[in-house]
């Protein structure tokens, strides 16, 4: 009988062992199927486009109300190829210049406060402007070491809350693709009493050396979800931005 007994022992034990290795090839045969998830390292913080080329064309159009800023930024520091990159875009004539000195790409709507930024930040590797994440855009902009919190902006909470690629199939040379998102966030007064609500508009492009340029407006959450003329202000902003890599 314990012959028997020991028989049934082995079958059982080979069945078992013979079970573990048909789950761990499975495994495999899983694992080697399903794209690698993007693992995204710590981001590097968004910092001001700097000005370089000599000073941007400024040029009104139709009656005057907007101005055409065309000019130069400098390149990725670890790129050889792009030293300086021409970019443009609309904005309304009254608003102001800010940030003359340090050499960023800045302007204000002195009556409600809504900004603008070019700002330039590093895709983290491995990735490009289509297959980051999108909760990156919000990490490298409000980073505390990037410019935008810096130099005075005290943002308690963000999320990006949109997404999406734009011209992905357009012909060669005749557009680029680029990215839209849309950023929720909240600002502390300088008293540091009452929280305002903002919104960021968002126009991203990639550009050779695993660099993103981009032009953020910043805008007051109530009006600009109000769809009045603050939210169609700052979207023909973003809408006109254009990076001629």
């Amino acid at each position: 009988g314990g012959g028997c007994l020991s028989d049934q022992l082995k079958s059982y034990d080979g069945s078992a062992s013979r079970r573990v290795s048909e789950i761990k090839s499975t495994q495999q045969a899983a694992s080697a199927s399903a794209p690698a998830a993007v693992v995204v390292p710590p981001a590097t913080a968004a910092t001001y486009a700097v000005r370089s080329g000599g000073l941007p064309s400024l040029r009104p159009i139709g009656l005057g109300l907007v101005t055409r800023y065309e000019g130069y930024v400098a390149g990725p520091p670890q790129s050889t190829k792009l030293r300086n990159i021409p970019i443009s875009f609309e904005f309304p004539t009254d608003w102001l210049q800010l940030d003359k000195i340090s050499g960023g790409v800045q302007y204000v709507d002195q009556r409600n406060g809504d900004k603008l930024y070019v700002l330039r930040a590093t895709l983290p590797e491995g990735t490009t402007l289509s297959t980051v994440p999108k909760s990156f855009f919000g990490d490298v902009i409000f980073d505390p070491k990037g410019d935008i919190i810096r130099f005075g902006n005290v943002v308690e909470s963000y999320r990006v809350s949109r997404s999406q690629m734009l011209d992905t199939d357009c012909p060669e040379g005749a557009c680029a693709p680029h990215r839209r998102l849309l950023l929720k966030y909240d600002t502390v007064t300088g008293s540091g009493v009452q929280t305002v609500e903002r919104r960021g508009l968002v126009d991203a492009y990639e550009v050779d050396g695993g660099e993103v340029y981009m032009l953020m407006t910043s805008s007051n959450a109530v009006k600009f979800e109000a769809k009045g003329k603050e939210r169609e202000t700052v979207e023909n902003i973003v809408n006109s931005f254009r990076l001629g890599v």
